[in-house]
């Protein structure tokens, strides 16, 4: 990829704080980063929704005949969005001095509505659109796409398309529905939803150089149970841009903010742009969040069992698409403030030990 595509800069906000800048888009100048005095909200405003929230969410039975759907649960069985925590996981409590006075300050919250991921699933009956790269002044891609389709009416704009025969994702931030109907974003990114979601150079929307569509609550699994990684947000006075090997991030992140050099973390201690997060096996979840059966166990139990990449850069977020929004709203909020504190880094996290190593704590990922 062209270095001047990985150029991007960052403005912090309030839910959902990572901007980016691509090749010859305009400086902005001065960032201001708001991280105080906004007070917990919790997404509820409407959207429009995609043909996917009338669909099932593909569920696990553990046999050896399921099968999955990658528009629904992507990517490779042993792609770290998939991979579950290790039986030889280490577990480190979060260093930083600023993680209780900072990334704590507010509680988990999740962002639905708000600052998130619109995903629409295209139909062949849907009309083909062209979707152009404005960073290159050209068609970048052509494809069916529902008119329904909109980007996030937020300042980033992202918009994810899902072709008609869920093979692949069309990921967008800054997107724009041009007059006649088609699309238009500084780079449109074209993602395999069977491969493994994650790239040694910078390709997706997101501060961490991957896939956005990775790590996305669905619309069912807080109900049905969440079987992969989950994607955090934490607040850049708790990141480290100072990792053992010399970059500001770690795998399987490729890139951090602020044209990649992670200039606007803080912090100090052992959270970097790419570091997992998860519950130590030890913590009785039921203790924290009460007994199986509830949306808010699913959550933790999928903290504890997969735990959660940091990505992006902001208050402690966790995400999901939008048509998830109504089973988020059933979150207990005491147990969303509970659970962060429970979290620490799985410190040998690695592309050769992925969560840890070991023995998984859930079965692998069906095949597709």
């Amino acid at each position: 990829m062209d270095s001047k595509i990985q150029q991007r800069i960052s403005v912090q906000r309030p839910h959902r704080v990572t901007r980016y800048r691509l090749a010859r888009l305009v400086l902005l100048g001065v960032m201001t980063f708001v991280l105080s005095g906004v007070p917990p909200i919790m997404a509820a405003q409407s959207k429009p929704t995609s043909k996917a929230d009338l669909s099932p969410v593909m569920l696990a039975s553990n046999t050896t005949s399921e099968t999955r759907d990658p528009a629904y649960w992507p990517f490779d069985a042993r792609s770290p969005w998939n991979m579950p925590i290790g039986s030889e996981a280490q577990f480190e409590p979060v260093s930083s001095s600023e993680w209780t006075t900072q990334a704590l300050k507010y509680g988990l919250q999740i962002n639905t509505t708000d600052w998130s991921i619109p995903i629409f699933m295209a139909d062949a009956s849907d009309p083909m659109r062209s979707i152009y790269s404005t960073d290159y002044d050209k068609l970048a891609f052509e494809m069916h796409v529902p008119d329904a389709a909109v980007p996030d009416s937020n300042e980033d704009g992202h918009l994810h398309i899902i072709d008609e025969t869920h093979n692949f994702v069309i990921e967008m931030l800054w997107a724009k529905r041009r007059a006649d109907g088609n699309l238009e974003a500084p780079y449109p990114n074209k993602i395999d939803l069977k491969g493994p979601g994650v790239f040694d150079t910078y390709h997706g929307s997101c501060a961490y150089g991957g896939s956005c569509t990775a790590g996305l609550i669905r619309k069912g699994e807080l109900h049905n149970g969440i079987r992969h990684a989950l994607r955090i947000s934490i607040t850049p006075a708790v990141l480290n841009k100072n990792t053992p090997s010399g970059k500001p991030y770690v795998w399987p992140a490729n890139w951090a903010d602020d044209d990649g050099n992670g200039s606007s973390y803080t912090g100090t201690g052992n959270v970097y742009m790419g570091s997992l997060l998860a519950i130590p096996p030890n913590v009785d979840i039921q203790a924290i969040v009460g007994p199986p059966g509830t949306p808010i166990y699913e959550l933790a139990r999928a903290l504890q069992d997969y735990g959660a990449y940091v990505v992006d850069r902001g208050h402690l977020n966790l995400y999901g698409e939008p048509s998830a929004d109504e089973e988020v709203k059933q979150l207990s909020w005491e147990g969303l403030q509970a659970l962060p504190k429970f979290l620490q880094v799985v410190a040998n996290n690695a592309s050769e030990r992925v969560g840890g190593g070991g023995t998984p704590r859930r079965p692998l990922a069906p095949s597709f």
